[in-house]
């Protein structure tokens, strides 16, 4: 907010009627009194507790996991084969875990299909996601478009993922869990 001073006609020293000075103009930001001010007190159960509560106690987790994995680690024995022998091909022949779902649809499409478009378009639907359905809102039940989608994509991996590891014998062949296991930890 400005304020101006009426400007004051005073002669100065030679005589003629000219201002002796420009407008005054003061500026006020905010001037309120102590007494007028409401104070809020806030509530307890309104407060999140960050520093230190919160991170010690996510700190005390993280070490807490850390001595158990360690200690599961130095009691139980990794699960690992013999050496490769470039003489002996495992039958089947599989990739580990995380690309058993790929390898599963390089049985049914051509390579470039199964290896770079479907999940090139996967990946691509998926961050153009948010940019499809605009609901700001974080509730379930308004987000439908957006968790049916992704519950497609995650089943659908998922399901590849499982075909692959328990249901593909020797030479790829289909065979059901309990005719024979091929799957190894």
């Amino acid at each position: 907010m400005t304020t101006t001073e009426p400007v004051t006609t005073a002669t100065n020293g030679n005589g003629n009627g000219r201002p002796a000075a420009t407008q005054k103009r003061y500026r006020t930001l905010a001037v309120v009194r102590q007494e007028s001010v409401t104070r809020i007190e806030k509530q307890l159960e309104d407060s999140v507790f960050v520093w230190p509560h919160l991170l010690v106690r996510e700190f005390l987790a993280a070490m807490l996991m850390t001595a158990m994995l360690t200690i599961t680690s130095l009691a139980i024995d990794a699960p690992l084969r013999a050496h490769s022998d470039p003489n002996l091909t495992p039958n089947p022949a599989k990739a580990p875990w995380y690309f058993l779902g790929l390898q599963e649809i390089l049985h049914y499409f051509p390579p470039t299909v199964a290896g770079v478009l479907i999940p090139g378009f996967v990946l691509v639907g998926l961050a153009l996601l948010p940019y499809v359905d605009r609901n700001p809102s974080r509730a379930y039940d308004d987000r439908k478009l957006s968790i049916a989608l992704f519950t497609i994509f995650a089943i659908f991996f998922a399901v590849t993922t499982l075909a692959g590891s328990f249901f593909r014998g020797s030479g790829w062949q289909w065979i059901w869990p309990w005719q024979h296991v091929y799957f190894d930890l």
